[in-house]
C-alpha cells in the first residue's frame, strides 16, 4: 500500500501544480484564457481517477486486515485519531496518511475484528518508528525503510516500530493517554539506565515475544 500511496500522491502533486500554473494564465489577460476553461480545469476525469485509486486503496487495507486476523486475537494497534504532525513528517508523508486512509484502516480493524472475534486495543503512538525495540529505548535513527542502531545493526523499519506498538500493550508507565512530552521523558530515562546497564531487560520487546511465544 507504501508503494501505492507514493506513486499516487506524488501524481496528484504533480496535477495539482500543473492546475495552479494554468489557474495563474486565468488572472490574465490571455489568448489561451478561453481554451482553458473549457478544456483544461474540469473535475471530472480527476474525480474518476481518485475514485479508482480511492477502490484500491481500500481494498488493500481490507486484504490486509483480513491477513492479520488470520493469526491474532488481541491486535494492538496505534490511536489513528490522532492528528499528524505535518511539521515534524513533512508535508510529502503527511498527504500520504491522509485523514481518509487513516480513517479506512481505522474502520477495517473495528469491523473486520468484531466480525472475526478478534479485539483490538489502541495505544500510544508516540515515538514508536524512533525507538530501537530490542530494548526499548529512544536511541537510534529511522532511515527510509531502514532503522540504523546505536550498535551497528539494521533493522527493517516497519517491524521495528510494530514490536514498539505490540510492547506498548503492556506498558504500565505509558497508556494510551500519556502526553508525548511524558512519554519522551519515561523514554529517556530508560535509554540513560540502558546505558548505565540497569535497564530492566523483561521490558524490551525480545522478552515480550518470547513470553508471548511460550504461552
Amino acid at each position: 500500500m507504501g508503494k501505492l500511496l507514493t506513486e499516487y500522491s506524488n501524481n496528484l502533486k504533480k496535477k495539482y501544480q500543473a492546475r495552479n500554473k494554468l489557474k495563474a494564465i486565468l488572472t490574465k489577460k490571455s489568448p489561451k484564457r478561453k481554451n482553458i476553461l473549457e478544456n483544461n480545469l474540469g473535475r471530472k476525469k480527476l474525480n474518476r481517477q481518485n475514485k479508482k485509486v480511492n477502490s484500491q486503496i481500500k481494498d488493500k487495507i481490507y486484504q490486509a486486515t483480513h491477513k492479520l486476523v488470520d493469526k491474532a486475537q488481541v491486535i494492538a494497534a496505534e490511536d489513528l485519531t490522532s492528528p499528524i504532525a505535518s511539521k515534524k513528517l513533512g508535508k510529502n508523508v503527511t498527504r500520504r496518511l491522509s485523514a481518509w486512509t487513516k480513517g479506512e484502516i481505522a474502520n477495517a480493524l473495528d469491523t473486520i475484528s468484531r466480525r472475526r472475534g478478534s479485539s483490538v486495543i489502541l495505544v500510544n503512538s508516540a515515538y514508536t518508528s524512533q525507538m530501537d525495540s530490542r530494548y526499548g529505548i529512544l536511541k537510534g535513527k529511522r532511515s527510509f525503510d531502514s532503522f540504523h542502531c546505536f550498535d551497528g545493526v539494521v533493522l527493517q523499519a516497519d517491524e521495528n516500530a510494530a514490536r514498539n506498538v505490540l510492547a506498548r500493550l503492556h506498558d504500565s508507565e505509558i497508556d494510551r493517554w500519556t502526553p508525548h512530552q511524558r512519554v519522551k521523558s519515561i523514554l529517556l530515562e530508560r535509554t540513560e539506565r540502558h546505558r548505565l546497564g540497569l535497564l530492566n531487560q523483561d521490558s524490551s520487546c525480545n522478552s515480550l515475544e518470547l513470553s508471548t511465544e511460550s504461552e
